[in-house]
């Protein structure tokens, strides 16, 4: 089910974002797997924030939670526990926690796919376009804006 189900909502597009936030997130840093790990954490800390405006903390944490089932037969080490059971709990530590311990090439393939799933998740509750917009508002000099020609392309 893994690779078969996240392909359905990890888009290219949305995994080319996600690479790119990444990026961004380890700040130019060498790619170890503490620098990853943590840059998965605050990239979940920045959607996270700016997400639950949209559809709320719970809401947040019920897609997470979906996304990581999704992903389970792919990345056995990432499980429920992972997703804390109060809303109001940090989502990022234990995502942190989870990836740290794996090589660096593996926290970056399960990042980008945790993430871009997540993203395509949240496009199929809230459309492609606000998942998009909310993106761009958050990162808008990193994500540039999808022209018409692209929306046919992908």
């Amino acid at each position: 089910m893994g690779e078969a189900s996240d392909a359905r909502y990890a888009t290219p597009r949305l995994r080319r974002a996600v690479t790119q936030l990444l990026a961004l997130e380890t700040g130019g840093e060498p790619a170890t797997s503490e620098t990853l790990a943590a840059a998965a954490g605050r990239l979940l800390d920045a959607l996270s924030q700016r997400l639950a405006d949209v559809i709320g903390p719970a809401g947040v944490q019920s897609i997470l939670l979906r996304t990581v089932k999704l992903g389970k037969s792919e990345f056995a080490f990432l499980d429920e526990r992972i997703v804390p059971a109060d809303s109001r709990d940090s989502l990022a530590e234990p995502l942190r926690a989870a990836l740290q311990e794996r090589e660096p090439d593996v926290i970056r393939k399960v990042s980008v796919t945790l993430f871009a799933t997540f993203l395509g998740l949240l496009a199929n509750v809230i459309g492609d376009r606000l998942t998009w917009n909310l993106l761009q508002q958050s990162w808008p000099d990193t994500l540039l804006p999808r022209t018409d020609r692209q929306e046919t392309e992908e």
